[in-house]
Formats: structure tokens, sequence, C-alpha cells
């Protein structure tokens, strides 16, 4: 997956001399990319933690309090604080294909399904491939934040500024 590709939307480089409509714009576009590397990111780590509890579960730690904070883990974090917000389309972009084609060439769902027939080298070897895929993934999207970020400032200096609520919306 080539992240450094999702990152190369148009932004305009004085955001001061945009439009509102562009800059909505343009913060909805990252937004995209945000929500679709938010999903690779789940993706990655899930097959990360899966890999790494065998690995772990070999070496003979206690896998068991991992599995009974499972449902609570799950289920937290689903809703951040603050005011309840409009619901996103959420599914996974296009080229999240990519992600789970690039994730089933570490290890795919047929080596997944039989882990503990796998020897250690081959699970630390997905395990370490894993690890840097994610890297990238995390990377990219921390880039997409700062981006976000950016273009926020300016909507929330315009509106500081005397812009009207009306202005800000779509």
């Amino acid at each position: 997956m080539d992240f450094e590709a999702l990152l190369a939307i148009d932004e305009p480089a004085d955001l001061g001399s945009c439009s509102m409509q562009d800059l909505r714009a343009v913060r909805d576009a990252y937004q995209d990319v945000e929500n679709g590397l938010s999903y690779a990111r789940r993706m990655v780590q899930g097959r990360l933690d899966t890999v790494a509890s065998e690995l772990e579960r070999r070496r003979g730690v206690d896998t068991s309090e991992l599995v009974d904070r499972l449902p609570s883990a799950l289920a937290g974090n689903t809703r951040g604080p603050g005011m309840p917000r409009p619901p996103q389309d959420l599914a996974p972009p296009e080229w999240a294909a990519s992600v789970v084609a690039e994730l089933d060439a570490f290890i795919g769902p047929a080596e997944l399904g039989r882990l503990a027939d796998l020897d250690d080298a081959r699970l630390a070897t997905a395990a370490e491939q894993i690890a840097t895929y994610e890297r990238l993934v995390s990377t990219a999207r921390r880039e997409v934040h700062t981006r976000m970020d950016r273009i926020q400032e300016e909507l929330i200096a315009r509106y500081r500024d005397g812009a009207t609520v009306d202005d800000l919306l779509p």
C-alpha cells in the first residue's frame, strides 16, 4: 500500500486564502483517508495481536487474563467524550483490500487458522513484518491528523474572527 499516495490531497499552501467550502472539502478528504487508515490499523493490530498472543503462549505466558479482558477491551472507547456526533459512513475504502492482501502475504488466513502448527521462526518473522507495517499505517495516520488539525485550526480561527455558524456549515 502506498500510504504517501493516500496523503496526496490537493491542499492549498495558503489556507487563509481558501473559501470555507474549499477548506471543508479538504478536511472531508482527509477525514475519508483517516477513516480508511483507522480501519487498516485495526486490521493490522488484530493480526499482530493474534500472532503475538501465540508467541506469548509458547513462551509460557498465561494468556487467559487477556481472553478474560477481551470483551471489555473490545467495548471500551467505543464513544469518545463530549456530545454525540452524527454517524459517519465507515465502510472500508476500496484500497482496504490491498491492506488485507499485504497482511495475507505476511501471514494468511490459512496460517492464522493453524498457528499452533507453525514454527517459532515463522511466527516471529510474521510478527516483525506486521509490526513494521503497523508502524507505517500509524505514521500515515498521525500525518493525516496533523493535516486535519491545520484545517480545523483555520476553520476555528475564521469562526473567532466573525464567520457565522452558517458560514461554517456545509
